[in-house]
């Protein structure tokens, strides 16, 4: 009998040791699957972002003073989150006359050689324009005066064009839409808490702070008069 529970013993210890490296193996086995599929990601993530920027560089629009920027975007391609596709001049011009406004020529440019925004490119939200719209399409936009301010000059706020709906500081930056500037350029201005705050140029000015890895309201709210902590 002794001599028997030994053997039983031993099959036991053989198979739960059997079960052991099987069990092993098998999450090597998905491990690998899993580094493999991971790496396969990122090379179609750099073959893509390669393919763009030798687009762009072969466009008329390279010489834009947008361009800076853009490079150091698809340079970083890999970085950001869930960057849209990029649009063709015909999705372009659909989405002008929708909205029945003609885009910024430097958004445009945007459009077509990096993408129609993203979740997260570098540390900035930028909204799908085919998503986005004016502000009255946000739930905010009835609780809004007509008017709003921004130092001390009224806009329309059916004016206002929005580049993303909200931020992670609980404020937008919208496209002032009545300029009428060189190549349908706009300024922008940052709405939170039903007012506009601060000014930037134009989409080329703004992206070049989002290029250099900033959050572009924190550049201009120096004094933290804003409160984003």
């Amino acid at each position: 009998m002794l001599h028997l529970f030994i053997l039983s013993f031993m099959e036991i210890k053989y198979y739960v040791i059997l079960g052991v490296i099987s069990g092993l193996a098998i999450v090597l086995r998905n491990r690998n699957e899993k580094d493999a599929e991971n790496i396969s990601k990122k090379k179609a993530v750099r073959e893509k972002s390669r393919t763009l920027l030798l687009a762009f560089q072969k466009s008329s629009d390279f010489n834009h003073p947008i361009s800076k920027s853009i490079v150091k975007l698809l340079e970083y391609y890999h970085v950001h989150d869930n960057v849209n596709d990029t649009l063709t001049e015909y999705q372009i011009d659909r989405i002008e006359k929708r909205l029945n406004l003609k885009l910024p020529k430097s958004y445009k440019i945007f459009l077509k050689y990096f993408g129609d925004g993203g979740d997260w490119i570098f540390c900035q939200y930028i909204d799908s324009i085919e998503k986005g719209g004016y502000l009255k399409e946000f739930d905010t936009f009835n609780q809004l005066e007509e008017d709003l301010f921004l130092e001390d000059k009224k806009i329309k706020k059916t004016s206002l064009l929005s580049l993303m709906c909200e931020d992670s500081n609980g404020g937008a930056w919208c496209w002032l839409t009545h300029e009428n500037g060189k190549d349908n350029e706009w300024s922008l201005a940052y709405y939170k808490d039903g007012r506009l705050h601060y000014k930037v140029k134009n989409f080329t000015e703004w992206l070049k702070v989002t290029a250099s890895n900033r959050e572009v309201i924190r550049e201009y709210d120096i004094e933290e008069k804003l409160g984003l902590g």
